[in-house]
């Protein structure tokens, strides 16, 4: 074959072929081989090598340059196709393209992780990153060049790599216009030449050497197509291997399709797996979430009568929700409205490349109607209208510094939220959350509906925090939250809540309605109710009962002269004393007694003031209190379980740290290679919840049901009680606190009612109370230094223990600046997870923010007495009550500040110390039971009478227990 080359030396082919007759046909076979030089393969072999087609001399040479410059390089195509003429090379159409099927995809995914392999890129963010970018430049490809591919490797003797990557910018710039709306730098080399048509003079030498320096500018740099670093031409040539195998991967697969390609989904799901979400999980939520969330939504009944519905994730990443999304929808709706419904399909991404792997992902769906847009949700966009969305589902960004700044005066003027923040505060506010949320009121219209993943101090956290729940109270129905723990996003470690909304009718206003109301009210127009539907005079009735106060005693208030009854109920008191402790208060006291200002117009001063004082808070609180009451349909409410095992099997997967088999793995999938992410995918059908069915988002026997079900007004109680209970929202809010900060807790509030003979105080009334802090990250202040301070944790004491004795480890004098001092003699309280167990410290030290202080503990209190009240079923149901979160329950000062105990003197309290520690060495060395203890230590507190059984009235009355020196959990599961 090489000596006939020899002979015809221009020759760019030379054919082995062979055929035969078949049934009277002819039956052929050929091999294809090129013999024109490839300048990639050249080009990496440097300037030492010699040997090429083009310097080859007789025969044996070009066989050798055959052999080990090319491998035997050879086609079996090109020859006899029908879209071939003579000495010109095939074009390839889109009808040569093929559909992936799953064996198909299992082999492109492996190829791709061979190739990084073979050429040694690690950096497999960037290899994702430029991915992405080829497989854009393919879709534009399948879109504008149907009857003639330009995403094609031509071969060697009819292309060179610099025309393939010219034509793959040129189409990238295109798609990154067309889908994003973004501009991408390209020039074409005949932009260069055309510069220099106007010279008069012949330019050819100029002209040469502009154009030569613009190849290396163009090529011998980073592009969007750089594998790896590229610098300089030998690089150059090292990428357009990498490239040119990449290409030649994915060339015959047909990414545009009529229909949604599952195969492609998976293919691209595989990809992301490994590319992205290893090293920046943060971006995505688990792919059984996703499902979860958008299951658990009330599509059927939104679809009824829509011919579509404006849909929107504002922070969509990669775009899992909106490809989740549209394949349910796809479901419900006939193929003539699927475009309809993909068109109105929305995705807001601020991290660029994101937002192409979102859009990507879209067209390997065959979901390429639904709109990417790159740019920040919360600034002010014209494609953007507000109002006019009836889905919303995201997982958006939590504390972010900063952000604010990022957003312009014209954007940030359309938040309430900002103009709450005080203004030192603006450029160290994190609170992005908080925005987003009131970035949803924003955008859904009346009747939309709402999944939003958010941070679990959403519920509980002061400041802005208060701002966003009343944005909540006001603006939505909480049709359900679902508690997720730790586990659930893998490294982020967030606790976080799922809010599913339904944004309330505004015609006519209910928020502007029950104000007006609540205004009436409290100017003594109790009638003005009657030309009203809602709210009703029941509901003040159901409010004084909230707040444990009569209904006629309240009335005087909202007449403007409450009486002493109101005025000496709990309640009423602790507001006296909220009041006496303003500065209002306090200017009025100053206020010096003269004829003209005498005592009584102090005294009615104040008075006046106290009575605004007391109109304003309970003015609020009657508000929140209309609309929370006004929810006709109770609250779902989903707890993940805190054991870790248990966690797993709710969520139904887990996540591995496993050096080289990291991120999510999914319980009972039959996963053969762990290295293979496409199997790995698709192992989310085989798991086992009880929040969906992967096979079937209907099943009524799942959580996502009774959420869906609890939209249309349908109750499913009972279908999941290890998991899921139901509250009214009235329930959810506490009403008898002075400060009414909205929190919303999921564990409704149960009233404990303490009956004692002696005063009744505050804990806050007898010792400071603060927190712990943490200086971060811990690690970096650890010492093993015996001078260094001890560093108190839970772990360093048993439950039921008294006393903290010593640390496992110590920290720095530069970590205890940044932490809490504590000393001898103080209690710490833990604030989370097993919340309100107190200890006594017999050393100083610091602690972290897991923990609560109670220093300066008043002289009126004996320590162990203390010690043995806090540690009471009494006091352990207050902080049961008073915390904060579901599946991770957390205290803070303020809730533990109002926590009671009775004070009897102090003589009382060592005789009870006395009898309970008599009581506590019996049971230790006899054989009493846990039945006859609790008798004998009930019966030393009714003796003395701190305590008496009560009853009556509807109020649970709670004996006041003692446990001395025995774990809580035992005493109560015996009681």
């Amino acid at each position: 074959m090489f000596s006939y080359f020899q002979q015809e030396g221009d020759a760019q082919f030379l054919a082995l072929y062979t055929s035969e007759f078949n049934e009277d046909k002819v039956k052929f076979e050929y091999k294809l081989v090129p013999v024109t030089d490839d300048n990639i393969v050249i080009g990496k072999l440097g300037n030492n090598n010699s040997l090429s087609f083009k310097t080859a001399k007789n025969v044996k040479e070009h066989y050798k340059v055959w052999k080990e410059i090319y491998d035997f390089r050879n086609t079996t195509d090109g020859l006899f196709d029908d879209n071939i003429s003579a000495y010109l090379y095939k074009k390839y159409t889109v009808e040569n393209l093929k559909e992936v099927d799953n064996d198909d995809i299992q082999k492109k995914y492996h190829q791709f992780a061979t190739i990084l392999r073979k050429y040694n890129v690690s950096g497999r963010e960037n290899a994702f990153d430029k991915l992405v970018n080829l497989f854009l430049a393919k879709i534009v490809d399948e879109k504008y060049n149907k009857n003639e591919l330009a995403f094609y490797w031509k071969g060697a003797a009819y292309d060179d790599v610099k025309g393939l990557i010219d034509r793959l910018q040129k189409h990238y710039k295109i798609g990154m216009k067309e889908f994003l709306r973004e501009d991408v730098t390209y020039i074409e080399k005949s932009q260069i030449e055309d510069a220099f048509k106007l010279f008069k003079n012949r330019p050819d030498a100029t002209r040469k050497k502009i154009l030569d320096y613009f190849d290396q500018l163009k090529y011998y740099t980073n592009n969007d197509f750089a594998f790896i670093d590229v610098h300089n031409e030998k690089l150059f040539y090292q990428n357009a291997e990498v490239l040119l195998e990449i290409v030649k991967m994915i060339q015959d697969i047909k990414l545009q399709t009529n229909t949604q390609n599952q195969f492609l989904g998976d293919l691209f799901e595989g990809f992301l797996d490994k590319g992205v979400k290893q090293s920046e999980g943060q971006f995505f939520t688990p792919i059984p979430i996703v499902k979860f969330l958008i299951s658990s939504l009330p599509l059927q009944e939104l679809v009824k009568s829509a011919e579509s519905l404006q849909t929107i994730d504002y922070a969509c990443g990669a775009g899992h929700f909106l490809n989740e999304y549209a394949n349910q929808i796809s479901l419900l709706v006939d193929k003539k409205k699927k475009t309809k419904f993909y068109k109105a399909i929305t995705g807001i991404e601020k991290e660029y490349r994101l937002s192409k792997v979102a859009k990507v992902s879209a067209f390997m769906y065959g979901q390429d109607k639904i709109k990417i847009i790159y740019g920040d949700a919360l600034a002010k966009n014209k494609e953007i209208k507000d109002g006019s969305f009836s889905i919303l589902v995201a997982n958006p960004p939590y504390s972010v510094k900063g952000f604010l700044e990022t957003l312009d005066d014209e954007s940030l003027a359309k938040f309430d939220l900002f103009r709450s923040i005080d203004d030192k505060q603006k450029k160290t506010n994190n609170s992005i959350e908080c925005f987003f949320v009131e970035r949803a009121k924003q955008l859904l219209k009346t009747g939309g509906v709402a999944a939003i993943i958010l941070p679990s101090s959403i519920l509980s956290n002061g400041n802005i925090y208060i701002k966003t729940r009343e944005i909540i109270l006001k603006y939505f129905d909480i049709v359900a939250i679902a508690e997720f723990g730790s586990g659930t996003f893998g490294k982020a470690g967030t606790n976080t809540v799922t809010l599913f909304l339904r944004k309330k009718d505004d015609n006519p206003d209910i928020v502007e309605q029950f104000k007006n109301c609540v205004d009436q009210w409290f100017n003594g127009d109790l009638k003005y109710t009657d030309e009203y539907v809602v709210p009703t005079m029941e509901w003040i009735d159901n409010y004084c009962k909230k707040i444990n106060v009569s209904t006629k005693d309240y009335k005087t208030l909202l007449n403007g002269k409450p009486n002493k009854n109101l005025l000496n109920t709990n309640i009423f008191n602790e507001y006296k004393k909220d009041f006496e402790n303003s500065a209002e208060y306090k200017n009025i006291q100053k206020k010096k007694i003269t004829d003209k200002y005498t005592k009584k117009m102090q005294e009615q001063e104040t008075e006046k003031a106290y009575i605004y004082y007391l109109k304003n808070i309970e003015g609020d609180k009657l508000l929140y209190f209309l609309l929370a009451e006004s929810q006709k349909i109770p609250v779902v409410l989903v707890k993940s379980p805190t054991d870790s095992k248990a966690m797993k099997n709710f969520l139904g997967y887990e996540w591995s740290s496993a050096k080289g088999n990291e991120g999510i793995k999914y319980i009972g999938a039959n996963v053969i290679d762990d290295e293979d992410a496409i199997s790995h995918n698709k192992g989310i059908n085989q798991i086992i919840t009880p929040l969906f069915n992967p096979k079937d988002p209907t099943d009524n026997s799942k959580i996502n049901a009774i959420i869906r079900n609890n939209f249309i007004g349908i109750n499913m109680q009972n279908t999941q009680p290890n998991f899921v209970s139901f509250a009214r929202l009235s329930d959810m809010i506490d009403f008898s606190r002075v400060l009414f900060d909205k929190a919303i807790k999921t564990t409704p509030e149960k009233k404990i009612e303490i009956v004692s003979k002696y005063e009744l105080v505050k804990l806050e009334d007898i010792a400071e109370i603060s927190r712990g802090a943490s200086p971060r990250p811990i690690s970096q202040y650890l010492t093993e230094d015996k001078n260094g301070i001890n560093w108190i944790k839970i772990g360093d004491v048993a439950t039921g223990e008294k006393y903290i004795t010593q640390t496992a480890q110590r920290i720095t004098q530069e970590g205890a600046n940044k932490s809490k001092l504590v000393k001898e003699g103080d209690f710490i309280i833990s604030n989370s997870m097993s919340v309100g167990r107190p200890y006594i410290l017999k050393i100083s030290g610091c602690i972290h923010d897991g923990w609560l202080l109670m220093s300066n503990i008043s002289e009126k209190v004996d320590k162990d007495f203390l010690y043995y009240v806090l540690t009471s079923e009494n006091v352990q149901s207050q902080f049961t009550a008073n915390a904060l979160g579901g599946v991770v329950q957390n205290l803070n000062t303020m809730r533990v500040s109002g926590i009671k105990i009775p004070l009897p003197p102090l003589d009382i309290q060592k005789q009870i110390i006395t009898e309970c520690e008599e009581v506590d060495r019996e049971y230790n060395t006899s054989r009493m039971t846990m039945v006859e203890y609790k008798n004998k230590i009930a019966k030393i507190f009714e003796n003395l009478e701190i305590l008496r059984w009560g009853g009556g009235g509807g109020i649970i009355f709670i004996k006041f227990l003692i446990c001395v020196n025995i774990q809580l959990k035992e005493l109560i599961a015996n009681y």
